[in-house]
């Protein structure tokens, strides 16, 4: 009894402390509110004119001819106001312009108080960027609220706008969106659209509604819509309903949050309802085809995060039919959850890998346990240690229609390495090192039994520089040298490994871990580089004006239980690359590997580019592949050309050497619409002619309103294909 009234006594005293300490928090925060408002309300209303008059029995201010008002950050100018100096009322006539931090408003007539920051206005028109909007009355009823009363908000500022959102009424939230009932959108006088409801986010560059029409041979003619719905900045997303030709109606779902310390994350769905027969061609069956996706990713104390990711088809052709831009990045989504904690020395993460699509190629991992310990140094010698170890239970599941089994098998895999890090002769960087991989498998190929693999190997790597420092200034050509310094750097290194004690073919193939096979050989490498020095600000900063680099390996065998070699030893490929950047506006980069048995080139690339900003941007790019087999050579290149203000122009070309024809060409043509930018493109590819016009509002140049307007998506200039 007594121990309860000792508690009873105790949340009372703390009740009695907390609402004390809130009282005295309020009390302080409404007398710095108090202070700031008497404050605000002593600033003085400054009035200036062609003639100002001070009425001190009426109380009012009278100015005309040139008015301009100052009053905190608000400003105001017309051409006859009145100012009661005790209420910093105003009412305004002639040319009125009252302008505050995000908007502006004008009229020939307007009412306005100082400090309350409150007015209205009649047939006037306001700005609130990238937004301009007229009014049969315009009234502000607060520091960052306006409303209108049957007007129009639109990007153009023109006095007959192009296009516009009409509305019974709308509401103005400076810093944070524009709300509009019941409007109707015109292109020019004609009406093309009616929502009941239409918010309009001001932090972003996103419209509410898009809009794409266009036609693929694939879908026939289609429109893709996206309904934008934001309650705020951390949870919003699009409500998606489509329709194509060849596929019937189509709709989805996708929700982006940010829930501060619980993550963030996506969720998006998608279902079609394709017409029987084209399902059946399809995707083998029937049913209507979905989509659904979810990720997630929160971050923890301690450097830890955790990632989920979740992916469900209903077949396997579904992204390739409907996304296929996330198809060629991503065609086979992964379902997983990772935990990872990083710390200054080593790392660990926890990973679990499962199948959720039966018809996809999966190497599950349910669960893997991996510790990566970083090169570190062991207490203060030159003595360096790195270490990899990781714990897997693995699960191999191929496509169900193939009917073939499963592979699987518990790993334990531990790799140790031990270095050493010095310098011979004052010059000479030389890395010494041993390691061990210690492999085991609870089931062979044959599944027969456990097997231990060993894996031992040593090496050394060889590492110098020279260079030489050229006193040379010069702005010859405009490369503004100051002083030159080459650079070179020689490299080498050596490796041996033995044959591992299991044979890659005795083994399941999860990963390279599983395909390593014995090594001996060195590896050369030569870098030459040019540098230059150029200001930047109040410093001076080295600059790379060309990079050379070639590389080979040089492999052989040695002899049983003895380190003396075979005779038998070769060079393998060479490889070049080339860097140039003699500008900021010039960047040329190339790499060859040259078979060295045959002296043929097995790869080129190259890639040149001209960045002279919105005037002009060239890319050429180029590339060849060799095989045994066949020859791909083909060249890639775009061209922007600004002609003048209104009018801009883009080429693109793709032209395969060895077949000697043209493999994509695409014109565009762009036009400056002032409120939209027009765009008309031709493209011709695999004999297929293809025209499209799209236009994007300049307020929100990242949605685009196309008509005939393809999915095609090119690679970029000199992009492999």
């Amino acid at each position: 009894m007594k121990k309860n009234k000792t508690i009873r006594i105790t949340i009372c005293f703390f009740v009695v402390i907390f609402f004390s300490l809130l009282f005295m928090s309020s009390a302080h925060a409404f007398e710095q509110g108090l202070l700031k408002k008497i404050k605000k309300s002593d600033q003085p209303v400054i009035v200036k004119g062609d003639k100002v008059e001070y009425l001190r029995g009426e109380k009012k201010v009278v100015g005309t001819g040139n008015v301009s008002v100052s009053y905190g950050e608000a400003h105001l100018s017309c051409d006859k106001i009145i100012v009661y100096t005790d209420t910093k009322e105003a009412i305004c006539e002639g040319n009125v312009i009252i302008s505050q931090p995000g908007a502006l408003m004008k009229g020939n007539k307007i009412n306005y108080n100082f400090s309350t920051k409150k007015g209205y206005a009649l047939k006037s028109n306001i700005e609130v960027h990238p937004f301009y909007g007229s009014a049969k009355r315009i009234e502000q009823s607060g520091d960052k609220e306006f409303g209108l009363e049957s007007g129009y908000i639109t990007t153009s500022d023109l006095e007959k706008p192009h296009y516009r959102i009409e509305a019974k009424e709308v509401r103005i939230y400076l810093d944070e969106k524009i709300v509009a009932k019941h409007i109707t959108l015109y292109i020019g006088n004609i009406p093309v659209l009616y929502l009941p409801l239409y918010v309009q986010p001001l932090r972003g560059k996103f419209a509410e509604v898009t809009v794409s029409p266009g036609r693929t041979s694939d879908w026939g003619n289609y429109a893709l819509t996206a309904w934008r719905y934001f309650f705020n900045e951390n949870s919003k997303g699009h409500v998606h309903v489509d329709y194509r030709e060849k596929k019937g109606l189509a709709e989805g779902i996708d929700y982006s949050y940010d829930a501060k310390e619980l993550g963030k994350g996506l969720a998006t769905f998608y279902y079609t309802h394709e017409n029987d027969d084209l399902t059946v061609s399809k995707s083998g069956s029937t049913d209507d085809r979905w989509r659904l996706q979810y990720r997630h990713n929160i971050e923890l104390p301690e450097n830890s995060m955790v990632t989920v990711e979740f992916n469900k088809l209903s077949d396997r052709n579904f992204i390739k039919d409907y996304l296929y831009r996330e198809f060629e990045g991503n065609p086979d989504p992964d379902n997983y959850i990772l935990f990872e904690n990083q710390r200054q020395n080593y790392v660990l993460r926890l990973l679990a890998r499962k199948r959720m699509n039966d018809f996809f190629n999966v190497v599950e991992r349910l669960p893997e346990v991996e510790l990566e310990v970083y090169n570190q140094r062991l207490w203060e010698t030159k003595f360096y240690y790195q270490s990899g170890n990781a714990i897997t239970n693995f699960v191999k599941r191929y496509d169900e229609e193939k009917n073939t089994p499963k592979e699987e098998s518990l790993r334990s895999d531990n790799f140790h390495k031990l270095s050493y890090a010095a310098k011979l002769f004052n010059f000479l960087y030389t890395t010494p090192f041993v390691a061990t991989r210690q492999t085991f498998y609870t089931r062979n190929k044959w599944k027969e039994r456990s097997e231990l693999r060993s894996i031992y190997e040593a090496g050394v790597n060889f590492s110098t520089k020279f260079y030489r420092i050229f006193d040379v200034t010069s702005d010859l050509l405009s490369l503004d040298i100051h002083r030159l310094r080459h650079i070179i750097t020689p490299t080498a290194s050596y490796l041996h490994r033995h044959q591992p004690t299991i044979s890659p073919d005795n083994l399941f193939q999860f990963d390279a871990v599983d395909n390593i096979v014995r090594h001996n050989g060195f590896g050369l490498s030569l870098e030459n580089k040019i540098q230059t020095k150029r200001p930047y600000g109040d410093e001076m900063k080295t600059v790379d004006l060309a990079r050379f680099i070639v590389s080979s390996n040089y492999l052989f065998r040695l002899k049983k239980r003895s380190l003396e070699s075979q005779g038998v030893g070769r060079f393998g490929d060479i490889r070049f690359q080339l860097e140039l950047r003699p500008y900021t506006w010039f960047f040329f980069d190339s790499n060859m590997t040259l078979d060295r048995k045959n002296y043929d080139i097995k790869t080129a690339n190259m890639d040149f580019y001209v960045d002279m900003g919105e005037k002009l941007t060239v890319g050429i790019g180029h590339r060849y592949v060799s095989t045994e087999n066949d020859r791909n050579s083909q060249f890639t290149g775009e061209i922007f050309y600004n002609i003048n203000d209104e009018w801009k122009i883009k080429v693109y070309e793709r032209f395969d050497v060895a077949n000697s024809k043209w493999e994509e060409q695409q014109y565009t043509l762009l036009k400056d619409l002032h409120s939209w930018l027009g765009e008309f493109s031709v493209n011709v590819r695999n004999d297929e002619y293809t025209a499209w016009l799209v236009f994007r509002l300049k307020a929100f140049p990242k949605i685009p309103i196309g008509l005939f307007e393809t999915t095609y998506r090119r690679p970029r200039p000199g992009g492999r294909h």
